[in-house]
């Protein structure tokens, strides 16, 4: 357990940084906007924002949906990030391309922070220019953000997403001929959109390292930069903490060293439950079967790290987490 002999001062610091740290609602295994899922989503939507919540909030879908539900979402959480998945890889049978870019073009009217996600590209399917050009220039007539991203074998374990670098050259000229921003990571094109700082890439001075401590998180500087050791004495470090870590110092200033590469956290949640971070987001989700059911996602039920490690639901709300630790 983290450090509980922490004054005022450096408790409202530790509740600060929680509260801005991007999040990410069911985003494993189901898909936020399906029907056994959707009331949860809107539920730790209006949780957080009950709490104070401060940092960007973001849904990924495959989902389609209803202009019904654009307006719940929108009178709830008008500044939500809806990130819509169009891989042309025809995930649910019978849904076409040209519905999944009415989709977002409607999603892209209501909302300001929209970005049209191409993710995985899959040699052999979807890696060409032939599939992605007219997704590009769909993605032109809404918000004009972009993300796309290389596949991670769901039956491998070593957790590496395949190269397609003269590729990405491609996109990337192709999406600066028509005005899109295809970041490299999400949470470049969020930081693009509202200002905050990018630490995936933002070389400033590590901050907050008395809070970093005080959750728990072992570490040593090095001509400037944190290299995590380990978590309460661990002697480990996953990519998950790197991640969260990145997050809590605002700066990319921070040793890529981990001995896991896996996106899961040592610290649990007020429930001793699994945590995830990625480079952009920490993820809170209930985990229930995915009706989309892509049969490329490296996060299925049948993956065996998986089963071992995220059984039931990961995650929670930040300020909870600061509560546990420091409140209780």
């Amino acid at each position: 357990m983290a450090i509980k002999t922490v004054d005022h001062e450096l408790k409202q610091r530790i509740r600060h940084s929680l509260s801005n740290i991007p999040i990410s609602l069911n985003a494993h295994f189901g898909d936020p906007c399906q029907p056994n899922q959707w009331e949860n989503t809107l539920d730790k939507i209006r949780y957080l924002k009950s709490q104070g919540y401060q940092g960007e909030i973001e849904i990924s879908t495959k989902w389609i949906l209803t202009d019904e539900q654009l307006d719940t979402l929108y009178d709830l959480a008008p500044d939500l990030w809806i990130i819509c998945g169009v891989t042309g890889l025809n995930e649910m049978k019978g849904v076409t391309m040209e519905e999944r870019f009415d989709h977002y073009l409607r999603v892209s009217k209501r909302f300001k922070k929209v970005i049209i996600n191409v993710r995985p590209l899959i040699p052999g399917k979807n890696d060409s220019m032939e599939v992605l050009a007219p997704i590009v220039e769909v993605a032109a007539k809404g918000r004009r953000l972009l993300k796309h991203g290389g596949y991670v074998n769901p039956t491998s374990m070593d957790n590496s997403k395949t190269k397609y670098d003269d590729l990405k050259k491609e996109i990337h000229a192709y999406c600066e001929k028509l005005g899109v921003n295809d970041g490299p990571k999400c949470t470049c094109l969020v930081t693009d959109v509202t200002g905050r700082i990018c630490t995936t890439f933002a070389e400033l001075e590590p901050t907050n390292l008395d809070v970093l401590e005080a959750l728990g998180f072992d570490f040593v500087m090095e001509d400037g930069y944190v290299r995590l050791t380990g978590f309460e004495g661990s002697g480990k470090v996953t990519k998950g903490d790197v991640s969260f870590a990145r997050f809590i110092i605002q700066s990319s200033r921070i040793r890529s060293e981990w001995t896991d590469p896996h996106a899961y956290m040592q610290m649990k949640n007020p429930d001793g439950q699994t945590m995830i971070c990625t480079s952009s987001w920490f993820h809170w989700a209930k985990e229930v079967p995915c009706m989309v059911n892509c049969f490329y996602c490296h996060v299925r039920p049948e993956n065996p790290f998986i089963n071992a490690t995220q059984a039931g639901d990961t995650g929670c709300s930040p300020i909870d987490l600061y509560h546990y630790l420091f409140e209780d």
